[in-house]
């Protein structure tokens, strides 16, 4: 495929990518079956999400009425932001998993690595707010991740060097080019040695004034946001994360001049000779994006190098060589000339959305969802003020024949209207509608709850006190605010994807171009990390919770976890490293970043010393001692337990014997008792049998004699 054949395919790709201007589709067209939904293109959309985002008046305003702008869709990014930015940046939102037992420091390191090249190395604060503000208004938010080989050019002045000083000047600098471009040499007197005898003399010493150009060569892993606006996307793709399997991406950098294409290699007749490119006032997006008319360049510099220039970078998957196989090529456009044509492993674009529409690239923006309440809520506030001026400001009906009509049109406290005659026959105010102030407030509140329900932003996300509300118990509003905030966690957890991807390539970047060693911090240690040694990793865990609550939620399950932890180290089942992982979960939640700051990790030198350190030490008196004291104290403690238990063992064993005595007492006295009767008995039955005895020897047979026989042997027969 030759260049022009490149250039003509590259051109009908972006012609129909998503934000082409001219894109498929027409901002003049409707949707079958509903003649009142017009379809816009992805260029017309963002330049509406960016103009209500500023309050810029919605094209429905009516002259001498309030046109004020209700600012919902500013307001809710704007509360959403901070919240995301504190669960993006108190730590690093994406971590290497490892893939075995032996991999675990491998992948903390590799972790530190690219956290510290995102972070540190490029500014990962404002790429992580710009790509999260571009993906809440834009839909899309995308980032770029690339090797930059630079070349620095600097010129720098020395004076009064000797030879020796010269020379190793000049050998400072073995690792970068230098150009002597001016030199001058002559002597001086130098001032004898204070050793010198008195009256020695001085000694002549050449010395050089140089002048050096020093070009220095730089290569750095550059990380920057990409402005939605500037990226064109084929239009068929559907992933809203990985670009790999993209089949056109084009980053439109109009940023680059005919001096920044130099500096970074490419010729300098070929970049001369380039078209500057058309200023930004003529796109619609750079129009909106612009706060202020300043900001908008209209004309080209004076100066020739600081033109800028139309600057494509394309991704493309293209049969270039005609193998029959489509391969991923990177094409570096200027004007239209191809700068650069070759293999490329990975698309360097990165995108992330924050609410993802399944099976398309693009997603929705909290514009999509918030712009119809920004109406409703600028309607209801204009017609508020409206009737409030009309209460203040209302109408008369005048004979302007008889009434001074320069006083009656100036509105002031106690002001004079001067009529001829009578006022009640020249003036009658005309009967005006009531305020309606007091409906529109409601019912502005009652839209506010939409947003709430669509976005999770409202009264329970607004830092409001719990002890404050009335009526309302601090654990429901806690309980409220940790389900409202889901949805903003929500966002920040797809977010978070992209990131993901930016992750993998700095990843790759690094094992593929970092010559190198890096020197890193890992807690209190310094260690080296070489990414020539690292393998390909593919397992990435995104390190931001959903459904984790808010801090308050996170420092009760933190106290919780402490009872536990303290009832396992009574078993025995807590160790040095438990409690530093503990130690360190704290930490963070506190918003601290090194926890060796406060604990020492087991694994550290430090911690081993200590341990060395403790076990040849000879223990020390005071704390023997104190450690006896303990041990005394509790012996004694267990004593007078078992003392303690000893008495009322035998209290209750006295208690005991003493109810048992009693009983067994009551026994003998029962048993002496019926012993007592048991004679009785005897006695009278042997009385009776006596007389029974006696009455048959008598032959006595009379019915007395029997009757009284007969009742004695029933009243023992009671008694018995």
């Amino acid at each position: 495929m030759s260049d022009e054949e490149l250039l003509q395919l590259i051109g009908e790709l972006e012609r129909a990518a998503l934000g082409s201007e001219t894109a498929s589709g027409t901002t003049t067209g409707v949707i079958p079956g509903n003649s009142q939904a017009q379809l816009n293109t992805l260029e017309v959309d963002r330049w509406y999400a960016l103009n209500a985002y500023y309050g810029r008046p919605l094209g429905n305003e009516v002259e001498n009425s309030s046109q004020v702008v209700s600012p919902d869709i500013r307001d809710t990014i704007e509360w959403i932001m901070p919240q995301a930015m504190r669960i993006f940046v108190a730590k690093p939102p994406c971590v290497f998993d490892p893939e075995g037992p032996d991999d675990v420091d491998k992948a903390q390191q590799e972790t530190e690595a690219v956290n510290h090249v995102f972070m540190r190395l490029n500014p990962g604060f404002f790429i992580i707010q710009d790509y999260v503000k571009d993906a809440l208004l834009l839909r899309n938010g995308y980032i770029r991740s690339r090797v930059v080989e630079e070349e620095e050019t600097e010129e720098e002045n020395y004076s009064g060097l000797n030879q020796v000083m010269l020379t190793q000047l000049l050998s400072d600098k073995d690792d970068e080019e230098v150009e002597v471009i001016g030199q001058r040499e002559y002597t001086i007197d130098v001032p004898p040695p204070l050793d010198a005898p008195p009256g020695a003399p001085a000694q002549e010493a050449q010395v050089f004034d140089v002048k050096l150009r020093i070009t220095k060569k730089r290569k750095r892993i550059v990380v920057e946001a990409i402005p939605p606006e500037k990226l064109r996307i084929a239009s068929g793709t559907r992933s809203s994360t990985n670009l790999d399997d993209c089949r056109f991406v084009c980053h439109l950098d109009d940023n680059k001049t005919r001096s920044d294409l130099i500096k970074e290699g490419y010729d300098a007749d070929i970049v001369n000779n380039m078209q500057s490119g058309k200023p930004s006032w003529l796109s619609m997006d750079e129009l909106a994006r612009d706060v202020v008319v300043d900001q908008m360049s209209i004309d080209d510099p004076a100066e020739f190098a600081s033109q800028k220039i139309e600057f494509r970078s394309v991704t493309i998957i293209v049969d270039f060589d005609g193998d029959g196989i489509a391969e991923r090529r990177q094409v570096l456009i200027g004007g239209d000339k191809i700068l650069e044509n070759e293999p490329i492993e990975e698309c360097p674009i990165s995108a992330g959305v924050s609410k993802r529409m399944p099976h398309r690239h693009t997603g929705l923006s909290l514009f999509d969802e918030l712009y119809d309440i920004q109406v409703i809520k600028s309607e209801l506030a204009r017609q508020g003020l409206n009737s409030l001026r009309l209460s203040n400001n209302g109408r008369v009906a005048v004979d302007w024949k008889n009434c001074n009509l320069s006083d009656l049109m100036t509105s002031r406290a106690g002001g004079v209207v001067r009529t001829n005659g009578p006022p009640g026959n020249v003036l009658m105010p005309l009967t005006q509608p009531s305020n309606i102030m007091d409906q529109v407030v409601p019912m502005m509140q009652y839209v506010d709850t939409w947003r709430a329900m669509r976005t999770g932003v409202g009264e329970h996300t607004m830092g409001l006190d719990a002890d404050a509300l009335q009526d309302v118990t601090k654990g429901g509003q806690l309980a409220a605010m940790s389900a409202a905030t889901l949805k903003i966690e929500m966002m920040v957890r797809l977010l978070a994807e992209g990131l993901k991807d930016v992750f993998l390539k700095i990843h790759a970047l690094l094992m593929r171009h970092q010559d190198e060693p890096m020197q890193l911090q890992l807690g209190k240690q310094w260690v080296q990390v070489d990414p020539r040694q690292w393998k390909k990793r593919t397992r990435v865990s995104v390190n931001v919770g959903l459904g984790s609550g808010n801090r308050e939620e996170a420092r009760q399950n933190m106290m919780l976890l402490g009872n536990m932890m303290k009832e396992a180290a009574a078993l025995g089942l807590v160790g040095p490293q438990q409690g530093f992982n503990f130690a360190k979960m704290g930490v963070s939640l506190l918003g601290f970043e090194h926890p060796e700051d406060f604990v020492m990790d087991p694994k550290s030198p430090e911690f081993q010393q200590m341990q060395a350190q403790k076990a040849q030490q000879p223990p020390d008196p005071r704390i023997a001692a104190a450690q006896i004291n303990a041990k005394t104290q509790q012996m004694k403690s267990q004593t007078d337990l078992q003392i303690a238990q000893g008495d009322q063992q035998v209290d209750k064993m006295r208690v005991q014997a003493e109810m048992a005595h009693e009983a067994l007492q009551n026994r003998e006295d029962r048993h002496v008792e019926m012993s007592k009767t048991d004679a009785k008995l005897f006695t009278d039955l042997a009385k009776i049998l006596s007389t029974i005895v006696a009455s048959q020897l008598k032959g006595d047979e009379s019915a007395d004699a029997g009757a009284v026989l007969r009742r004695d042997v029933q009243s023992l027969e009671g008694r018995a």
